[in-house]
């Protein structure tokens, strides 16, 4: 966000209503009534739980979304929930609303036991997840294991990181020590000294390419990183940005242009579609972010008009709801991951977008996206 917060407050809704106190009371949380973020779900001990190996996606867990998980409990979904993706890395059995909990296999006899699943032809495409998340930069140097934890948790296999400074090494060292040495940033530019969005990627899945920084206004900068699939050679660029806080949409806007402009012409130099993340500081409904989905918009009594049009990953899945709060409780979301769309598409086969609840002593919330990506 910057050095300046949002100042208003939402009321903690129905926080206090007595059902969602006899709700607590028997441990069976609402959070329609009672507004959690997440649902814990009691259970017996960890020895009680069956394995994870028989349930529905473990093939899918294990590759991709879990990965070399050591911890010992995952949160799996059944087949038809809308939300396929399960929760990895948890060290009790408390799993968000609609998953149920799992003992991840310790060996290698019981991962050879697997059943087989067959995926349909729809559904064989694995979705990459990209992650917007502003850390809060201060006191950034004392959460480091926290917000590492939480990474872990999100699996993004790309993201951009706004509001990190020096403690990018540290992250990276926490973050590689327990996940086995598979993430690494973009190099590319003058990282340390913008208010940027540094990305940060799978380097067991993503090769580098090329990388740089651009500087605009205020101190504030553009990453981008051409990074291309090891599995099979698929090329994208991964965006992002943090443009200035608290001065209204018109700098958004600003920024925005210069950016889109930017990244047409790496483009040029990389003819791969994009994928633009960050903390935007600015709200769905303001006209820079209608230039972002239209590709122009009449506003602060001009034309603007940009070489490109992208798709909102939240708001493509939750048109109904395409604003919600991603910062503290203030009704305004500013953090996004746009998906390109003309006039080169990363692939609209969106399967999921999250909103996730605030942790590690961040302000904000990450957003994820989850796309197949198609030639």
């Amino acid at each position: 966000l910057g050095s300046r917060r949002f100042g208003s407050q939402l009321p903690a809704a129905h926080s206090n209503r007595p059902d969602c106190a006899m709700a607590r009371a028997v441990a069976v949380l609402s959070t329609v009534l009672c507004g959690a973020d997440l649902v814990p779900q009691l259970r017996g001990s960890l020895g009680e739980l069956e394995s994870c190996v028989s349930k529905p996606n473990f093939q899918r867990a294990q590759s991709s979304w879990c990965g070399q998980q050591q911890e010992p409990v995952a949160c799996f979904k059944e087949l038809d929930d809308l939300n396929p993706i399960w929760d990895c890395h948890l060290q009790s059995a408390q799993c968000s609303l609609g998953a149920k909990p799992c003992a991840w296999p310790k060996d290698a006899l019981e991962l050879a036991q697997a059943p087989e699943r067959k995926v349909s032809e729809a559904a064989a495409g694995n979705p990459t997840r990209f992650v917007t998340w502003n850390l809060y930069v201060f006191t950034l140097a004392g959460r480091i294991h926290p917000v590492v934890d939480e990474l872990m948790r999100m699996q993004p296999e790309i993201a951009a990181i706004p509001e990190m400074w020096h403690e990018k090494h540290a992250i990276l060292d926490r973050l590689n020590q327990v996940s086995g040495n598979v993430y690494a940033f973009a190099t590319g530019g003058s990282t340390e000294q913008f208010n940027d969005a540094d990305i940060l990627f799978r380097a067991d899945k993503w090769e580098h390419i090329a990388s740089d920084l651009v500087p605009f206004s205020a101190g504030r900068a553009v990453n981008w990183a051409a990074l291309r699939r090891k599995s099979d050679g698929y090329t994208l660029i991964a965006a992002g940005t943090h443009p200035l806080c608290c001065q209204g949409d018109y700098v958004v806007m600003e920024a925005v242009d210069f950016v889109i402009r930017t990244l047409s012409g790496v483009q040029g130099q990389h003819p791969y579609p994009i994928v633009l993340m960050g903390d935007l500081n600015t709200g769905y409904y303001q006209p820079s972010q209608q230039l972002l989905r239209l590709g122009q918009m009449d506003a602060f009594g001009r034309r603007w008009q940009i070489p490109m049009t992208f798709t909102d990953a939240w708001a493509e899945l939750h048109p109904g709801n395409p604003d919600p709060s991603t910062i503290n409780n203030d009704p305004v979301r500013l953090d996004y991951v746009y998906f390109q769309k003309t006039p080169i598409s990363v692939g609209q086969s969106i399967v999921q977008s999250q909103i996730w609840p605030r942790a590690a002593g961040s302000d904000h919330r990450a957003v994820s996206g989850d796309v197949v990506l198609n030639r």
